[in-house]
């Protein structure tokens, strides 16, 4: 091993703290103004800061590097995947009240294009297509700074009260 990777994040109490009475917009937005730190899994996979909200549509920026490559010298399917799941919870969230959590029930992705470091930044941006009382459909892409597309999802996510 040659390379090495360090990287720090919020404790998940102190968003949580955060969070308490306010609506899922309320929320993304302290965020997106770095007054809440982002969730752990952010820093994880290497989701940018550079948040945009409104109510029922979020974007993000990931950078690609290599410690998110697979054997075939690609950033791994999985990330990606994450990357979506996350913009798609966001855009999701920003629409649930005080009190009110959510649940990823499918993800269905398609990839278009092989992702690595040379692609440089890219920009997840997810909408809510349809929200009931409980059911929300909600659709993303990923695409680089000329609007090429590399994965587009459709997911149906469930609301809940969030739990204490």
């Amino acid at each position: 091993m040659k390379n090495e990777r360090t990287y720090r994040w919020a404790d998940p109490a102190e968003i949580a703290a955060a969070a308490q009475g306010r609506t899922g917009l309320e929320l993304l937005r302290l965020m997106a103004e770095g007054k809440v730190p982002p969730p752990p899994v952010g820093s994880l996979i290497g989701v940018t800061q550079d948040l945009a909200v409104e109510k029922g549509k979020v974007s993000c920026g990931f950078d690609p590097a290599e410690f998110h490559y697979n054997a075939l010298g690609t950033v791994h399917g999985g990330v990606i995947a994450t990357v979506i799941d996350i913009v798609i919870g966001s855009a999701v969230h920003s629409t649930l009240k005080a009190g009110h959590g959510f649940t990823t029930l499918t993800l269905e992705l398609k990839y278009h294009r092989a992702v690595t470091a040379k692609s440089g930044r890219l920009t997840a941006t997810a909408e809510v297509i349809t929200r009931g009382r409980e059911i929300v459909t909600a659709q993303a892409k990923l695409i680089d700074k000329n609007d090429r597309l590399f994965a587009a999802a459709t997911s149906t996510l469930m609301i809940m009260r969030a739990p204490s």
